[in-house]
């Protein structure tokens, strides 16, 4: 193993990143974890530190023991695309959970769009990592997202649940587009319960009185679940500062991971 006194981490990311695949692959497996982990961190630019996480023929351990926010900043890169889903799969169920929680709100609200292409890549997900992600999802969260795109046309839809005779392509049901019927047909190959409970849930949220209060609701519910998660992680890490207070204090949107841009700068002097 290399010692760490020999290693400069950005300047390592660099060097790395600079030679041919082979020798790169070799050059950074020769590292300690903790070495390989600082030199993920030291390199900003996402895009990059993507390369790296490839670099060992299985990234599962590394990504498990990035900071979420780290990879995140890979994933987002890939969104719409399908390709994420070669690296959703690394993630731990915690690390899924707080990634949901940062990446499909704003300002404390579900952002319908950022949802949307994150339910996109895990039905690209193998079915099995699906599965397994779907066991941590709120299921009537999901039931009120898909409401108004998966449609139920027949008030017997229990009926056909309890004996067993309903899948994505049952006539009783009506997609309002086809990622709407790419992700029902994912949930239903991943885990025929959990679609099951989501159409009941689906069906629920129709029957229940007042369908937009119903709606409300759960969205109100799910905002404060999230809330609460978002302070424990927190308390555990030891920050004070509200997510509110970030979000007073800076525009995410300025924040740039280009890993010329020190170089720009001293250039401008």
């Amino acid at each position: 193993m290399n010692s760490p006194k020999t290693i400069v981490p950005r300047s390592e990311s660099e060097k790395l990143l600079s030679l041919p695949t082979r020798e790169a692959e070799q050059l950074f497996q020769s590292y300690e974890k903790q070495h390989q982990l600082e030199i993920l961190r030291a390199t900003r630019n996402p895009k990059a530190r993507e390369q790296l996480y490839y670099l060992v023929p299985d990234c599962t351990e590394l990504i498990q023991d990035s900071p979420t926010e780290d990879v995140l900043q890979v994933l987002d890169t890939m969104l719409g695309s399908g390709l994420a889903s070669a690296l959703l799969p690394c993630l731990s169920n915690d690390q899924f959970e707080e990634l949901l929680d940062i990446a499909v709100w704003r300002d404390g609200k579900l952002d319908d769009e950022s949802l949307d292409l994150w339910l996109f890549e895990l039905s690209e997900c193998e079915r099995d990592d699906l599965g397994r992600f779907l066991r941590e999802l709120d299921i009537r969260l999901l039931a009120a997202l898909l409401h108004g795109r998966i449609k139920i046309q027949d008030e017997h839809v229990g009926l056909l649940l309890e004996a067993g005779l309903l899948d994505p392509t049952s006539a009783v049901l009506d997609y309002a587009d086809e990622r709407a019927r790419a992700i029902s047909d994912a949930i239903w190959e991943a885990d025929h319960e959990i679609f099951e409970m989501l159409i009941s849930e689906l069906f629920a949220i129709d029957t229940e009185g007042n369908v937009d209060e119903e709606l409300a609701a759960i969205f109100s519910a799910a905002q404060a679940d999230r809330a609460e998660r978002v302070t424990e992680r927190d308390k555990a890490a030891g920050i004070d500062v509200t997510e509110a207070d970030l979000m007073e204090k800076v525009d995410l949107d300025l924040i740039s991971f280009d890993e010329d841009e020190e170089a720009d700068d001293e250039h401008d002097e």
